[in-house]
């Protein structure tokens, strides 16, 4: 992730946010630290910063984040929130949809999780929604197979037709292996190729860590369906 986002980072005396603010910085993003909404909005019109995402307390009021956020996207028009803490309760998560934050980063986040979101936060092409999206974030070990050597590496995302894996060790385009990894005490074993590799001097996605992309082939039913499953308990986590 390129070190040049820039992210509105809303404090306030119930919310902790020291070690989010020390993650940020590892994933190369600017965290912006504010006392409020009020604030928030004095930085964005300010200009000063190219305001890329705005986090801030799941518990604030849904009002106040409604104005503060109508109030930045007059000079961001493209600007996305994200609620962060503790999960609310569904009276409070309705007053964050309805003031337009849908992404979700609460409490027990891994670092995989962490990076997604932030990578969807800041994104300008995303529609305003997680609706449509099928791939979803994981942070387990995986196994792979490739021309009889086994190597490691870290599952970053998945979805029902492939994954990515987080690797210094990128195969080439094409490249067929074996993927092996357990996801929610489920392990899969399947096959799959290479779809594109993200190496350093080529960064194919620039918003993805080091790695490639793997397309799955002749997946079983039972296999797809318990992907399925897992990808939308996965989601509907990471939501207001």
């Amino acid at each position: 992730m390129s070190a040049s986002h820039f992210i509105l980072l809303v404090e306030d005396e119930r919310t902790g946010s020291d070690a989010l603010a020390t993650s940020l910085v590892r994933l190369g993003v600017e965290p912006i630290r504010v006392e409020d909404l009020v604030e928030a909005a004095e930085v964005a019109k300010s200009k000063q910063y190219m305001i890329d995402g705005v986090l801030l307390p799941s518990h604030l009021p849904g009002v106040e984040i409604e104005k503060a956020m109508k109030s930045m996207q007059q000079s961001e028009p493209t600007l996305h929130a994200m609620a962060y803490g503790k999960v609310p309760e569904p009276d409070q998560r309705n007053h964050l949809q309805h003031a337009g934050v849908l992404f979700a980063l609460w409490d027990g986040y891994d670092e995989g999780v962490l990076r997604f979101q932030i990578n969807r936060l800041v994104s300008k092409d995303n529609d305003h929604s997680l609706r449509d999206s099928t791939r979803a974030p994981t942070h387990t070990p995986i196994r792979m197979l490739i021309g009889g050597r086994e190597k490691e590496g870290m599952l970053y995302s998945i979805s029902e037709g492939g994954c990515f894996v987080e690797t210094a060790r990128a195969s080439m385009e094409g490249a067929r292996l074996r993927l092996t990894w357990c996801l929610a005490e489920v392990e899969y074993s399947l096959d799959g190729v290479v779809a594109f590799s993200n190496v350093p001097g080529n960064l194919q996605r620039p918003n993805l860590p080091l790695g490639m992309g793997v397309r799955f082939e002749g997946m079983p039913n039972k296999a797809r369906w318990q992907l399925a499953d897992f990808i939308r308990d996965r989601m509907d986590a990471l939501e207001v």
